[in-house]
């Protein structure tokens, strides 16, 4: 019986999570010393990354010599640029209106759990017009650990006043798919194929909103 559905953000309502991926490797380059085809390899490791840990995930791979400090304020500078005249609606995937239309009909609550900021968030919601439709927002930034740790999670299930086993998530990184398992919820992973994303550990595995509504209706 599922009492609540939570969403992660980029990647599944926005389809942002590979854009970030690209600006993030170019970045890396842009600031490495020498990128060997073995840690091109491992860029997969930037996939779904809170943005504390960014930053020294970026230093790992591009062997900079620049201060944590320095790569975020970097990285910001440069997201900044290229990012700039985003349209986050044109990246809404606009059929999980659906999804959410049926869960107010049904009395579910709704979550949105993010390592991106609070603050970005709910300008993507906004821009989508679908913010008014969520409970609670919770974002990465409010831990010390987020995504793998299960805390944004457990944080989030309180928030919404239901336990582990009647909400479900909709993830689509590795990180996130870890973090809502280890606090006991179960995943429906949104299917990417275009970057190196292992969703095994997902309960289920739906190639767009289509499918994961269908899968939601036969288990609520």
């Amino acid at each position: 019986m599922i009492e609540a559905i939570i969403f992660d953000m980029d990647g599944v309502i926005v389809d942002t999570e590979y854009l970030d991926f690209q600006l993030q490797k170019d970045f890396v380059r842009s600031i490495s010393k020498e990128m060997s085809v073995e840690k091109e390899q491992k860029f997969s490791k930037l996939i779904g990354r809170s943005y504390a840990y960014l930053a020294q995930a970026i230093k790992d791979l591009s062997g900079s010599s620049l201060s944590l400090a320095e790569i975020s304020e970097q990285l910001e500078e440069y997201a900044k640029e290229r990012y700039q005249d985003i349209d986050y609606l044109s990246l809404f995937r606009t059929d999980m209106i659906d999804i959410l239309d049926y869960a107010k009909e049904k009395g579910l609550k709704l979550a949105v759990a993010s390592s991106s900021r609070k603050e970005h968030i709910e300008e993507v919601l906004e821009s989508c017009g679908i913010l008014s439709y969520f409970d609670t927002v919770v974002s990465g930034e409010a831990f010390t650990e987020s995504k793998p740790n299960p805390a944004i999670y457990l944080a989030t299930l309180t928030k919404l006043g239901v336990d582990a086993q009647c909400a479900i998530a909709i993830e689509d990184s590795a990180y996130g798919i870890a973090a809502a398992k280890a606090a006991g919820v179960r995943v429906i992973a949104y299917q990417e194929t275009r970057m190196p994303i292992d969703q095994r550990q997902a309960d289920f595995l739906c190639q767009d909103m289509a499918a994961i509504f269908e899968l939601i209706q036969s288990l609520v």
